[in-house]
């Protein structure tokens, strides 16, 4: 049973966040656990980031690039937007129309190119701490028996994006899964730097 979970998650995070482009770079956040408080994190050569996770119920998943927060499958990923996009003098409304097609991008490539099927899909934005956030779900196929939706957080990181997701395994969990995503997001911290990683372990172990 765990090696089929593996499969179709790992099928399904591609299919999100695969595109053509062969240069793409995606990562996943690293999760770093402390005494008090966890976070996950990326840190790059000139750009990074911080999401706080403040409960004592979180550790690494089974399945390698996700973290399990009070028993919810997380994965936090920062992907190219799609190329050719103009970044220039966003305003809001500029913003919201490159999460759109960033999302839009996402599901075309996951319907046509992977042959995944969706339904119901269903978007609302989000203005947390200053990042604007594209939140968007949507139902899995019926012969999807172990997962039934999926539900993503994405907001612009310079000339990338942050995606924050999680799968939802039965469809009354959709509330709780959204609720992680949202504490998540709204601590989301960003930096023109590289973590200090040594600093970081100790304040999560004070």
């Amino acid at each position: 049973m765990k090696s089929t979970i593996l499969l179709l998650l790992f099928s399904m995070a591609f299919a999100a966040f695969s595109q053509k482009d062969s240069q793409r770079d995606d990562v996943h956040a690293s999760l770093l656990t402390g005494k008090k408080k966890s976070l996950l994190l990326y840190s790059g050569k000139t750009r990074s980031y911080t999401m706080d996770i403040m409960t004592r119920s979180v550790k690494p998943s089974d399945l390698p690039g996700f973290a399990n927060i009070d028993r919810q499958i997380v994965q936090s990923t920062l992907v190219p937007v799609p190329e050719h996009t103009d970044l220039t003098n966003l305003t809001p409304e500029k913003e919201r129309e490159v999460l759109t097609k960033y999302m839009n991008y996402e599901l075309d490539f996951y319907k046509k190119k992977l042959r995944h099927g969706y339904t119901n899909l269903q978007t609302e934005w989000l203005n947390l701490k200053g990042h604007l956030f594209l939140v968007w779900y949507f139902d899995m196929p019926k012969d999807y028996k172990l997962v039934s939706r999926q539900i993503y957080f994405s907001t612009l990181f310079f000339d990338q994006v942050v995606d924050i997701n999680a799968p939802v395994f039965k469809s009354n969990d959709l509330l709780h899964a959204k609720s992680i995503l949202t504490k998540l997001a709204a601590s989301l911290k960003t930096y023109n730097s590289p973590l200090d990683m040594a600093q970081l372990t100790r304040q999560v172990n004070r």
